[in-house]
């Protein structure tokens, strides 16, 4: 004949599954925060690699970073693409884009009888087998910031909520180069329920290292050991 558990039964089974679930709640953390910092890692790492290979490839590389979706990608290009040095420069050629709009017709620019000038900077997506060129940062991890010198001094934010619309997603570009120089670059990865804990990743653009700390790295201080003005040898 079967029987139910008893109270103190029922009690000794909650006790036993409370003390499993302490003890395996530490390792599961542990083994949640190696897989964090090993996909910051290995951004990192490739991002050092990326200068690597535009220089023996002789092309122009940028990594995509999707701050409203915790992505990004890896792109390439033309060694001739060029990018806005300042926020000021890219608005500037935007406007002069609109104004040659306006002065043709909507047939006269689609049948190809006018040349309109076009971004100087053309990406594609790639397929590497050496590495993923599209990833996702893991689950509790999200993009809190990117910093470049064509975003201004704030870089680029993510939005509060996903826009419905893809175009007003905050995307952000770090550019490599086809001799292997890059953009100065900072990269600012938090945790989820912790935005004081988290990442930088930062690109020397003059040695080409990339640095990983757990710091929080203000863009504006990070190169004031270079001076204003080089040495007077007179």
């Amino acid at each position: 004949m079967r029987r139910g558990m008893t109270l103190i039964e029922l009690v000794i089974v909650i006790a036993i599954v409370g003390m499993i679930a302490a003890i395996a709640a530490p390792s599961l953390n542990s083994i949640l925060g190696l897989e964090q910092q090993s996909s910051v890692k290995e951004m990192g790492q490739t991002m050092m690699w990326l200068q690597e290979e535009a220089a023996m490839r002789n092309v122009a590389f940028r990594m995509e970073i999707n701050l409203d979706r915790n992505q990004w990608t890896v792109e390439q290009g033309d060694p001739t693409s060029l990018i806005f040095a300042t926020p000021e420069e890219a608005e500037e050629f935007r406007d002069e884009q609109k104004s040659q709009m306006r002065r043709f017709t909507k047939r006269q620019i689609e049948s190809g009888e006018v040349e309109v000038a076009e971004d100087p900077s053309k990406f594609g997506t790639i397929e590497d087998p050496l590495f993923e060129t599209k990833q996702t940062l893991p689950e509790g991890l999200q993009f809190a910031f990117v910093y470049t010198p064509q975003y201004g001094e704030d870089g680029v934010e993510p939005n509060l909520d996903l826009p419905d619309d893809p175009e007003d997603e905050a995307v952000a570009h770090i550019h490599i180069f086809p001799d292997g120089t890059a953009e100065h670059t900072v990269i600012r990865i938090i945790e989820v329920e912790d935005s004081d804990s988290g990442y930088s990743l930062e690109m020397d653009p003059m040695g080409g290292m990339v640095r990983l700390t757990n710091e929080i790295l203000d863009p504006r201080n990070s190169l004031d050991w270079i001076p204003d003005e080089g040495p007077d040898f007179r």
